[in-house]
């Protein structure tokens, strides 16, 4: 879970929700990554329902599904402090 809310990963969410850029070729001039590292990425986040990639004629268009996060932890029963 932390490498899919890494800082680098939470800023690009952020970068897509306030942006809203209409191509990953867009985002990459908005985030300063390549288009095949920014794919892999958010096909990962896709898998985690962070993001839609909405597939157009020629392009895709990534949309941000969550970008605030609750990370809750809690021990195993029995061994509370």
């Amino acid at each position: 879970m932390a490498a899919v809310l890494s800082e680098d990963n939470r800023a690009l969410l952020c970068i897509i929700r306030d942006a809203k850029p209409k191509t990953l070729t867009e985002l990459a001039a908005l985030s300063g990554r390549q288009v095949p590292n920014l794919s892999r990425t958010l096909r990962m986040m896709e898998g985690y329902g962070l993001v839609e990639l909405k597939r157009n004629v020629r392009e895709i268009e990534p949309i941000a599904r969550a970008t605030d996060f609750l990370v809750v932890l809690d021990s195993p029963q029995g061994e509370r402090e």
